[in-house]
């Protein structure tokens, strides 16, 4: 594609996030420096509708981008967007909120982030290692039943009650404690290997049940974390949009968004290398959201700590201007957050006990 149908591209796109209406030959002629006639833009938007990076909504209509036409924008086109004094000192005081627990800093601080960039926040609490066992109990009820009971490191606790083939004593139980914590308390779910429940398998015997059961609870715990720990903030903004103006869509990405399982699946998009994520109409993972657009970022407390602060919105959204902010603020928090915890084992510890307590 050569220069002339770049800069085309790039007025387009930018001409249809400030108006949210179909682009013409004749608006760019005005805007562009191009000194090139409406007729002459108009067939190098006929050529990049057949790349497919312009859509024609209507026969009379102008063009629109395609997720395409966005993402080559996004990528390649867009000028880094610098922000002014005065939005950096509103999300500097956005991050300084003096709040004592953990999840209303990062709420806080995503609904201050909603506020400022008009858009419905998603946020993610910050995680050590997501679904950590802290505990494991087991409990003789009677001499064939078993109660055991799971807690992990934020204080969720899930149970069960166990019928065996045989009967059980104080000895055996007193045992599978032992042999239980030993080899599965501390690790998460993908981290209990092979070697673990092998261990565990020797143990209970003729008992396979009880580790078929406590794998199911330690899964179950950390899916009920994983829920906990996401959420979204001013969702309501989205009805400043004139894309929202429609009931029924309105309605799909409420529901959308309040299925946890959905957020989830946006946030395991976020890259290994922590870089910041853009996902534009189709490439959003959730059917019920591909009109919209998410961008999620990273935020680091520690190294073993970390959090998700993103946005959802129009594929329209004014990505140079977000993206900036949105990069801008996920440091800020993680210094706020940095500084107040500070790095290593202790203070990460010393966090997730006072997240626990509500301290």
């Amino acid at each position: 594609m050569d220069d002339r149908k770049k800069v085309i591209l790039q007025a387009v796109v930018e001409d249809y996030i400030n108006t949210a209406e179909p682009v013409g030959s004749r608006s760019i002629s005005k805007k562009s420096d191009l000194n090139l006639s409406a007729a002459t833009i108009r067939n190098e938007m006929g050529d990049l509708e057949e790349m497919g990076l312009l859509i024609q909504p209507h026969t009379s209509a102008g063009r629109v981008p395609s997720t395409l036409g966005y993402r080559l924008y996004v990528d390649n086109l867009m000028q880094k967007y610098e922000m002014t004094a005065n939005e950096i000192e509103k999300l500097q005081e956005a991050v300084g909120l003096k709040v004592k627990e953990l999840d209303k800093i990062v709420r806080g601080v995503a609904g201050a982030f909603s506020n400022l960039s008009g858009l419905p926040v998603i946020g993610v609490l910050p995680t050590a290692e997501t679904g950590l066992v802290k505990n494991i109990k087991a409990v003789a009820v009677d001499e064939n039943t078993v109660m055991v009971i799971i807690s992990d490191r934020s204080g969720i606790i899930k149970n069960k009650l166990l019928r065996l083939k045989t009967t059980v004593n104080e000895e055996f139980v007193s045992s599978l404690n032992e042999i239980l914590n030993e080899n599965l308390t501390g690790l998460t779910l993908s981290e209990i290997s092979l070697k673990n429940v092998m261990k565990v398998q020797s143990a209970v015997g003729k008992n396979p049940e009880i580790l078929t059961s406590v794998l199911e609870l330690v899964h179950e715990a950390v899916s009920e974390i994983d829920t906990k720990q996401i959420f979204v903030e001013g969702l309501s903004t989205i009805f400043s949009f004139p894309e929202y103006n429609n009931i029924d869509k309105v309605k799909e990405i409420f529901a959308a968004v309040e299925n946890k399982e959905n957020l989830m699946q946006l946030i395991s998009e976020i890259p290994a290398n922590g870089e910041m994520k853009v996902m534009i109409g189709d490439e959003v993972p959730v059917k019920e959201l591909q009109t919209n657009s998410v961008i999620l970022a990273p935020y680091k407390v520690s190294d073993k700590l970390c959090g998700v602060i993103g946005v959802i919105g129009p594929a329209r959204m004014d990505y140079s201007k977000i993206m900036s902010a949105l990069e801008y603020f996920a440091k800020l928090l993680s210094n706020a957050l940095g500084d107040k915890f500070g790095d290593g084992e202790e203070p990460i510890k010393k966090l997730l006990e006072a997240n626990e307590k509500g301290e």
